[in-house]
């Protein structure tokens, strides 16, 4: 008797999917990142310093920060495709709405809601890939989509949108990038689309089992724990790096802007790099922790290298993040087998805890540089990096002998969530 075989996916279909998803990265970053050339216009305009227009940053990653989750129990709930719309809309409609911000509160509540959008979307995005590259080349699919898609936005954002800035305005530039996105999400609409397989992807009731496998699996909160201060270091050092190179090192404002380019498009060869070698070789815990150790010690050498080797420390700080970050993100499909309908907010809790980084690493940098000076700013994201990707070594690999769909490594209290007792019926519904 033949074992069952799971109903392979159409080879070019998944590829398509690949490209729109990947397009939705493009636009998700390019409304991210867009606001640090802005940082300048937008200090003259509302009177704020360093301090201010870097918590900019956290803010974006507050709202991120909180979204992941919802957003994952959302698309379980309403389906995938209406997810990734809903997500990717919310941002471009935020993006459209910083055009017509008047003062610093305005823009930190917009930039806040641009964040949630994001969040949204991101999670849902790698599920997607993650089930439509289920098989094979899985961490390659989500390089592309997750590094190297995401790297071209967040380096249109921080490079050709600082041009576009001194053209028109930081107002106007800003909102061309969120009709971009919204533009984006209405393709989405028209062209998604689940492998026929997973019918679970349309949407779902919510049960405990699925909250249990996606929320108390064990190696998803270590590996979301690794990648916290790596996280928190990528954003600070892709939107403050061209600030420091001008006021600290008198690079051209022109050059600095390049210098931080640099940075996103070094994520393109990383990430498709380190997915491939993730297929290849199997060894997800190596290829999360190392590149971030290697980067721990990057950011520590920033202020004592030649101006000339910093532009080779901006290739490898943007490299060395998302090589890490294409593995990382097939860990709730490959390691913790977490089951189609839950994979979302699997993801979600992942980047929920690497989003505290995201929040707390920029904003803690923005305190120490005008107090202490960047050199001691630099040294304290190298050692958070280093810090909290030992964490991983505890990590697996693969789903060892854990069965696929049980959510694997499980943290204690089957009958519990959280501590507080819950009912359920025969279905597994919450009640």
């Amino acid at each position: 008797m033949k074992p069952a075989t799971r109903p392979s996916t159409p080879y070019d279909a998944r590829w398509k999917m690949l490209a729109v998803i990947s397009l939705g990265f493009v636009a998700m970053t390019l409304n991210w990142f867009d606001i640090a050339p802005a940082f300048p216009a937008v200090g003259t305009d509302f009177h704020t310093d360093i301090s201010r227009t870097a918590f900019l940053i956290s803010l974006f990653l507050l709202g991120y920060g909180i979204a992941h989750i919802p957003g994952g129990m959302l698309a379980t709930r309403i389906g995938m495709k209406r997810t990734l719309v809903i997500g990717l809309l919310l941002e471009g409609l935020a993006g459209l709405a910083s055009g017509l911000c008047q003062n610093y509160l305005e823009l930190a509540t917009v930039r806040v809601v641009a964040g949630v959008g994001a969040s949204i979307f991101i999670a849902v995005a790698f599920g997607a890939v993650s089930v439509w590259f289920e098989h094979r080349e899985t961490t390659l699919a989500l390089g592309i989509s997750g590094g190297a898609a995401f790297s071209v936005g967040a380096a249109i954002g921080l490079f050709l949108w600082s041009y576009l800035i001194t053209a028109i305005g930081w107002r106007a530039a800003l909102a061309i990038a969120g009709a971009f996105a919204v533009l984006v999400a209405v393709t989405l609409a028209l062209t998604f689309d689940t492998p026929a397989h997973t019918r679970t992807l349309g949407g779902v009731a919510i049960t405990l089992t699925g909250l249990r496998e996606s929320l108390a699996n064990r190696q998803l909160w270590i590996y979301g724990v690794a990648l916290l201060g790596g996280y928190g270091a990528y954003f600070t050092v892709s939107q403050l790096l061209a600030g420091y190179a001008v006021s600290a090192r008198a690079l051209p404002t022109a050059w600095a802007s390049l210098l931080s380019a640099v940075v996103g498009l070094a994520g393109i060869p990383g990430s498709i790099i380190g997915g491939a070698l993730a297929d290849r070789w199997q060894t997800t815990r190596m290829i999360v922790i190392v590149p971030l150790l290697l980067m721990a010690v990057g950011l520590a050498l920033i202020p004592v290298v030649p101006l000339a080797l910093l532009w080779v420390l901006a290739v490898l700080l943007g490299a060395l993040d998302i090589f890490s970050f294409a593995a990382w993100a097939a860990v709730p499909a490959r390691v913790a087998k977490v089951r189609h309908e839950n994979i979302g907010t699997a993801v979600g809790l992942m980047l929920t805890i690497a989003a505290v980084g995201g929040f707390v690493v920029p904003a803690v940098f923005g305190q120490i540089v005008p107090h202490s000076g960047y050199t001691v700013g630099w040294l304290f994201l190298g050692i958070v990096t280093a810090a909290t990707a030992l964490v991983g070594l505890a990590g697996r690999n693969s789903a060892g002998s854990h069965q696929p769909g049980r959510g694997g490594d499980v943290l204690d209290g089957e009958a519990e969530l959280g501590g507080v007792g819950v009912g359920i019926d025969r279905g597994g519904r919450l009640g």
